[in-house]
């Protein structure tokens, strides 16, 4: 008989790999993401840690934790959030004009992280490390000894601008490994312009470090894109 249909338990649930998925253009594109890209690190081979630049109200964290937690043996040792839990930072560079984001957008308190990713039942799955800060702040003070020595896995990057981003790829740069996964969920905000947000970010950082090439792995919703990293 065949078997049934995996039903998801909330809107944040991604579906398992092995199910039939709608498009990961659809609505569901931003959760399922995770599954495809946990997946790639279980069959890869690949260990180390989980890096969220960007956390908001805590969903893409609930997805990308059930995804890798469901996966055995796990290959991903902690989960970092970094973001300042008070919004946007203010804009500034090529940005500043945006009609898109203004300082303060997607202003979620720790507190109100913390609970979301205990409401959805993942807070006691995996060892979370909330990093609070604006990240040209937290960043340089983040003791990577925390780190343990592990390369990151799977970076996802949702911050929308161009200086976050810069700063967010400086920082994990000596942390990636080959066969990584960069998430950028914000790939075709600005209109999908090269000359803004997280694509001027990427197109910078690739122009001082000839020896990352980036392949892209998977497109999602009308926003994001994920990248294979190669060196």
């Amino acid at each position: 008989m065949p078997q049934p249909r995996y039903q998801r338990r909330d809107e944040l649930d991604p579906l398992p790999y092995g199910e039939e998925w709608p498009s990961l253009r659809s609505a569901w594109g931003r959760v399922d993401i995770h599954s495809l890209a946990a997946f790639w690190v279980q069959e890869s081979h690949l260990e180390g840690h989980y890096l969220e630049f960007g956390v908001g109200a805590g969903r893409s964290a609930v997805a990308a934790i059930r995804a890798n937690v469901r996966l055995e043996p796990r290959r991903i040792h902690r989960y970092f959030l970094f973001d300042s839990f008070q919004g946007l930072p203010a804009l500034a560079g090529p940005d500043a004009d945006s009609k898109q984001f203004k300082p303060g957008d997607f202003a979620f308190s720790v507190d109100e992280v913390v609970a979301k990713l205990e409401r959805h039942g993942v807070a006691e799955d995996a060892e979370i490390v909330l990093v609070p800060g604006y990240f040209d702040q937290s960043l340089p003070r983040f003791d990577v000894a925390q780190l343990g020595g592990a390369r990151a896995a799977i970076v996802h990057i949702d911050v929308d601008l161009h200086a976050s981003c810069a700063e967010a790829l400086a920082f994990v740069t000596p942390h990636l490994q080959p066969g990584a996964i960069l998430i950028f969920d914000d790939w075709n905000c600005f209109a999908a312009s090269n000359d803004r947000g997280e694509r001027r970010a990427v197109r910078e950082w690739l122009e001082r470090r000839p020896q990352v090439r980036l392949e892209s792995y998977a497109k999602y919703g009308w926003h994001g894109e994920a990248f294979l990293v190669d060196f």
